[in-house]
């Protein structure tokens, strides 16, 4: 071989461990497996920013799929006029939470309206009974100024405002 082969043979691998040291500085720890990662300050408060939101109902997608072991909660604000971002993608295993920021009332449950099925198979009269010890459903069974679900199944699942069924979104699980 030449020495213009081996030069190029040279830059490249400098290239390559550029690369490679440029990504390893970029790359935050993450929490031992079954653990959660948090962002809270010497004192204990959190210093996580804020969810991404915007007026117009907007999608985001949230790479919750990046390290195992590592779930991640993803806020969804609702203003009494509409959900925002009502389209969003996680992971199997991170939450969502639904935040009531408007006047009127939140009743976060899965499509389809009036019965809630979508999600677990049950229906709102059943999952919502008092004693129900089924598979825990995608529904509030109520007003509430914010609601929490943890997705534990793979799929697209719908959602609205039992209180204002036209108001709604997808939640994107992979």
């Amino acid at each position: 071989m030449n020495s213009t082969g081996w030069a190029v043979i040279v830059i490249i691998i400098i290239i390559i461990g550029g690369a490679w040291w440029f990504m390893t500085q970029q790359t935050p720890a993450a929490a031992p497996a079954g653990q959660t990662q948090t962002n809270q300050n010497a004192d204990g408060a959190d210093v996580t920013p804020p969810a991404a939101t915007d007026t117009q109902g907007s999608s985001a997608s949230v790479d919750a799929g990046a390290t195992v072991g590592v779930r991640k909660t993803v806020t969804v604000i609702y203003n009494g006029d509409s959900f925002s971002p009502s389209n969003i993608t996680i992971s199997k295993g991170d939450t969502v939470t639904f935040e009531n920021e408007g006047g009127g009332s939140m009743w976060v449950a899965s499509n389809e309206h009036p019965n809630h099925t979508a999600y677990d198979g049950s229906s709102r009269s059943a999952h919502c009974a008092a004693g129900y010890t089924g598979e825990k459903p995608f529904d509030q069974c109520g007003n509430g100024a914010s609601f929490s679900f943890t997705f534990t199944k793979t799929g697209s699942f719908g959602y609205h405002n039992h209180s204002q069924a036209q108001l709604g979104g997808t939640v994107v699980v992979k």
